[in-house]
């Protein structure tokens, strides 16, 4: 009797590829594993690579909250928010960092930095942002006037804003930084007893995701317009949301931060 030939394959190969193939479609998805941020101010730290940051849900208004983080590296979503309407500033930025925020600095964090030791300082952020509500998408760069690690930075914050949604139409004078035109303004604002130079970079064309962005750029423009000093300490890189209502749905997928 002659060997039977299936397309090529002898009966022996076939019913190895259909163990094989059964054998793959068996195999179970990679777990994930998700930590809930519910408390205010509540932080982890996370991971890739060599790089460390800290995902924090900084809710300071105390309406309810969530955050989910994947796997502890550097993402965030936010699963719940009590947020409402009729605030006149935001009550919740849940954010991820590295260097030090009030106390808490990331591991093996160069900063404090000098400003005028900043060399390079570039940033990729990618974010979901289909999310009903009043909210900013931005960065919040702090400086303070020595090399602290706690308090209230009282130099400048620096926010350099990627989407928003729930405002007015922006009438603020336009500027070109890092090859994009953005909307600045800025004024001296207070709290926790300090004073400090608020600065505002709003994309005109907002977006949800950044590429190795060049913030040494928004420092230099910062400082041709007398907003910031090269004496001044570069203490924390932020990236979050200012919510004033709802916010649902924000999320982080991808931050890194190289100094």
């Amino acid at each position: 009797m002659g060997k039977f030939w299936t397309t090529g394959l002898t009966v022996t190969a076939v019913f190895a590829a259909a163990v094989m193939s059964t054998g793959a479609a068996q195999a179970k998805a990679p777990e994930v594993h998700t930590i809930k941020l519910c408390k205010s101010y509540q932080h982890i730290v996370v991971q890739r690579g060599k790089e460390h940051y800290v995902v924090r849900n900084d809710n300071f208004g105390h309406f309810s909250e969530c955050l989910a983080n994947r796997n502890g590296s550097p993402n965030f979503a936010v699963v719940s928010s009590g947020a409402r309407g009729g605030l006149i500033e935001p009550v919740a930025y849940p954010n991820i960092f590295v260097g030090c925020s009030w106390g808490i600095c990331t591991p093996h964090t160069r900063m404090p930095l000098r400003v005028s030791k900043v060399k390079s300082l570039v940033t990729t952020w990618h974010t979901k942002t289909k999310a009903k509500g009043t909210w900013g998408a931005g960065y919040d760069i702090w400086f303070n006037r020595r090399p602290v690690t706690s308090g209230q930075s009282s130099a400048a914050e620096l926010m350099i804003w990627l989407d928003s949604r729930g405002f007015g139409a922006n009438t603020w004078p336009v500027v070109t930084v890092d090859h994009q035109k953005w909307h600045l303004e800025h004024w001296v604002t207070h709290g926790h007893g300090k004073r400090w130079n608020y600065i505002q970079f709003r994309r005109v064309k907002s977006t949800s995701k950044v590429t190795n962005l060049d913030v040494k750029a928004f420092i230099a423009a910062a400082e041709r317009h007398g907003l910031m000093k090269s004496t001044w300490w570069l203490t924390s890189v932020e990236a979050g949301f200012e919510i004033w209502r709802g916010g649902v749905g924000l999320s982080t997928t991808k931050f890194a931060v190289h100094l």
